[in-house]
This record gives structure tokens, C-alpha cells and sequence, in this order.
């Protein structure tokens, strides 16, 4: 609340009546000068701040609305194709979650497009939104939920959803304990199934189709044989697109990755 007009004005109206020999000029002054002071000077400084926080706000949900999408949009296509039941999902997202109307919706097909289209990776789009929500736990939660009910429109868990489902929340520091929950919302487990334990390493082992409890050779072999399927320099040799060899390299980069990380926690 803007209180500078009203004193400033306030005490300019006390020395003002004074001057007139007025009884009470004083406070007839000061009441009358506090009064033009929010009306001149206040309470236009308080509409502009009120109509900025709304326009700071309406930029952080748009910023929200961006990742929404453009992670949806990524997850979407995890599977390799976009299914009638994602793009129905995500016009449901449009018209009744977040009520967009005709311009919005427009803005956010765009968006869509853009990300799907984009050979910009996964983890990339999940760090862009965790840098700018990370400390907004709620929004953090929520979408990951959004994320996994992408990959449940079609009616199903694809390996490869289940892989950015587990780096996405590498990402955004979700414990296991939380992703199970979540996950539960839309996948029925076995009553008999016991919970896991979060692992950090748990998205590199399912990159690389491993467990926990192979031994390090095991590992190595997986690594090698899939590290020779996705080589970009023999896709390249058997004359692969350029949008497959894109696809190969950062195929190629998580799976060395993976492995890297595996082999330094197993030592």
C-alpha cells in the first residue's frame, strides 16, 4: 500500500491551513492533503504495481504452459509416432485443464509442433523447466504428473516413455518413493509387488537394458552391443538420413554416458 502521497500531502496541507488561522487547520489540512495525496499520487502508483504483478504473473504462467507442452510434446513422440489419443489429450489439456481459449490454443499447437519437431533433446527441455520452476515444488510435482499422464494417453507404457519418465525425474530430483506414487495414479501394480528404492543410476541401467544385480561384464556386454547398433559412423556408412544420424548421436552420447556413470558408481 502507497502511504508517500498521503504523508508528503498530509503535512503540506497542515502548514497550508495553518497559515489561514482556520480552527482545527491543522487537521482539516491534513486529512484533506492525505486525501489528494491518494488520489493524486497513491493510488495510481498502487494500480500500476497491482496491473505489473498481474502481467509478472500471467508471464510465469505462460512460461509453465511452454514447458507443459513442449515436454508433452517430447514425451509424445518417445515412442517413435504421435498417437490420435496424445493429440486428444492434449486438446483436452487445452480446453479443460487450462481453459485456453482460441488464441492460447493456437500459441500452444505451435508450441507443440515446435518441440516435437525440434532436435533439441528431452533432457534438455526437462532442464530448461527445472531451472525456471525448480524451486516451485508443486509445479515440479505437477508435472511430472502431466508428464505421466502424457505417457498413459495412448493406454500404455512404452520402454522408451519409462526412460524419460525416469530421467525426467532425475532431473527434477524426484525420489522413488514419489515417482511410484504418481506413477500408481496411472498404472496398476501387483498388491504383492514391494516398492523400490529410488537410484540415481536407475535411468542409466534401463538405457542400457540392465539391472542392479548384473555383474559389470553383463553390463559391458549390453553397453557394447548397443553402443555398435547406434555408432553414427555406421548408420552414416549405410546411408542413414540426417535427421536418423541426429537421433544416433544422442542415442549414442546416453549410452556412453549410462555406462560411464555404472562403471564409476561400481567401482
Amino acid at each position: 500500500m502507497e502511504l508517500r502521497g498521503k504523508l508528503i500531502c498530509g503535512v503540506a496541507g497542515v502548514f497550508l491551513f495553518d497559515l489561514t488561522g482556520i480552527p482545527f487547520g491543522g487537521l482539516i489540512g491534513f486529512v484533506l492533503g492525505s486525501l489528494a495525496g491518494h488520489y493524486v499520487f497513491d493510488k495510481p502508483r498502487e494500480t500500476a504495481a497491482s496491473e505489473s504483478e498481474f502481467k509478472a504473473y500471467q508471464r510465469k504462467q505462460g512460461a509453465f504452459l511452454y514447458h507443459v507442452f513442449a515436454l508433452c510434446a517430447k514425451m509424445a513422440k518417445a515412442d517413435g509416432s504421435v498417437t490420435r489419443q496424445e493429440i486428444s489429450h492434449m486438446e483436452f489439456l487445452m480446453r479443460n485443464q487450462f481453459r485456453m481459449n482460441d488464441h492460447a490454443r493456437a500459441q500452444a499447437i505451435r508450441i507443440w509442433k515446435q518441440a516435437k519437431d525440434s532436435s533439441e533433446s528431452f533432457d534438455q527441455y526437462a532442464r530448461a523447466f527445472y531451472r525456471d520452476f525448480g524451486r516451485e515444488r508443486h509445479q515440479v510435482v505437477n508435472m511430472m504428473d502431466l508428464l505421466f499422464a502424457m505417457a498413459a494417453a495412448d493406454g500404455g507404457l512404452h520402454p522408451h516413455e519409462e526412460t524419460l519418465l525416469l530421467r525426467a525425474a532425475g532431473i527434477f530430483h524426484i525420489g522413488r518413493l514419489q515417482f511410484d506414487r504418481i506413477k500408481s495414479r496411472y498404472y496398476h501394480t501387483r498388491n504383492d509387488q514391494q516398492p523400490q528404492r529410488w537410484n540415481p543410476l536407475d535411468p542409466h541401467y534401463l538405457i542400457l537394458g540392465a539391472k542392479p544385480t548384473d555383474s559389470m561384464e553383463t553390463i559391458k556386454k549390453k553397453y557394447r552391443a548397443l553402443a555398435m547398433k547406434w555408432h553414427p559412423d555406421k548408420l552414416a556408412a549405410n546411408g542413414a538420413s540426417q535427421e536418423s544420424l541426429r537421433h544416433a548421436k544422442e542415442k549414442f552420447q546416453q549410452i556412453n554416458e549410462a555406462y560411464e556413470k555404472i562403471k564409476i558408481a561400481k567401482k
